[in-house]
């Protein structure tokens, strides 16, 4: 009878782990991950503009208008959102990938200025 009981409680245990692991939600370190690469590359190209703003006008709102995007997108990572499903992860995680790749173009353009 122990026996049945220990094994009863180990299959409850069991069971109970994996539905723990099944309710995790979503991944976020994908989008966490391409979020920080991108805010590094926008940081290093921002170095560039702010030295001479008004030469640099061009890129200033375009940058600026990136910097809000991923300010808001940054305060969802860090939250608990319900709005953050996996689908909206791997959007972001495209949509950082653009916003890093149009950084570091304007970087190249504007260095060899």
């Amino acid at each position: 009878m122990k026996a049945m009981k220990k094994l009863a409680s180990l299959l409850l245990v069991a069971a109970m782990c994996l539905s723990m692991a099944a309710c995790g939600g979503p991944d976020k370190q994908p989008a966490i991950d391409a979020h920080n690469k991108a805010g590094d590359a926008i940081n290093e190209l921002s170095e560039i503009i702010n030295a001479d703003p008004e030469a640099y006008s061009e890129y200033l709102e375009e940058m600026n208008t990136l910097v809000d995007l991923m300010n808001q997108c940054g305060a969802l990572l860090e939250s608990d959102s319900d709005e953050l499903d996996q689908e909206a992860l791997d959007e972001w995680v495209e949509k950082c990938g653009e916003v890093e790749q149009w950084a570091k173009d304007a970087r190249a353009e504007l260095e060899g200025n």
